[in-house]
């Protein structure tokens, strides 16, 4: 399934709202670079937990990914191998919904329903994780950062969440951003995936429990019967006849 990618996160790069340091940031030195950083926290949407790492082609060109279940399309990272991922499988409005990636869980859940929604929870989650004690030499405090930042995001937010961050008001303190965030979250569908592609063989060594690695076996043999039987994923055909060999063996080495 293809994805149409929100215009509001195509204009966001298109303006520099993820460009970070600019065309020459493989030139600037270390004083520069903390000068530049104190400069652009109010130009780019610089937040705790989002890292701006796709850009719109970049989005278009990775559902290749062999770690991500097809469907996936990943357009922002955490910084620690998380991922935000569109996945237009489970879209019901005009735009796909975001699911968070987690890269060492067995499954991934709904972030957001939409774009607006995602950006909404972004700044809110950043400014609970921001330290208002510490600050670089020159940098813009806090209350001014987040009044530039709302203002980037605004034009792209739905009426719902422009009220959101209205009520934040315009100190944006971390406890209210934390509680305002859990509201939203509480708010969600209870949807989940597997979010990586499951192995289709396992070490026996490393499972001596025969009962959890039949378990295993199932649940890979389940994933990818889905993709090829129930999505027509011919291309998973070769994997799904591996988890069942893989499946078979382990039942011959149990009796």
């Amino acid at each position: 399934m293809e994805i149409l990618i929100p215009s509001s996160f195509t204009e966001l790069h298109r303006s520099g709202r993820f460009d970070y340091w600019g065309p020459l940031c493989h030139s600037l030195s270390d004083a520069e670079r903390i000068r530049l950083y104190a400069a652009r926290q109010t130009e780019v949407l610089w937040w705790d937990g989002i890292e701006w790492s796709y850009t719109p082609d970049d989005v278009t060109a990775l559902p290749g990914d062999n770690r991500l279940t097809p469907g996936l399309y990943p357009f922002a990272g955490t910084g620690d191998g998380d991922l935000y991922c569109w996945y237009p499988r489970w879209q019901e409005g005009q735009e796909p919904p975001v699911v968070l990636y987690l890269d060492d869980a067995p499954r991934s859940s709904l972030f957001a329903c939409n774009f607006s929604e995602f950006l909404c929870r972004g700044i809110l989650r950043a400014y609970s994780l921001r330290d208002t004690s510490a600050r670089v030499t020159g940098e813009p405090e806090t209350r001014e950062v987040w009044r530039c930042h709302t203002g980037i995001i605004w034009p792209f937010l739905e009426p719902a969440h422009r009220r959101i961050i209205s009520a934040i008001g315009p100190d944006p303190a971390p406890a209210s951003c934390a509680n305002a965030d859990r509201e939203i979250a509480d708010r969600l569908p209870s949807r989940h995936l597997m979010g990586a592609q499951q192995p289709t063989q396992y070490n026996e060594e490393v499972f001596p429990d025969r009962h959890t690695l039949l378990r295993l076996y199932d649940q890979s043999v389940a994933y990818y019967r889905d993709l090829v039987i129930d999505q027509g994923m011919e291309e998973f055909r070769s994997k799904l006849l591996e988890a069942e060999a893989g499946r078979t063996q382990a039942r011959r080495n149990a009796d």
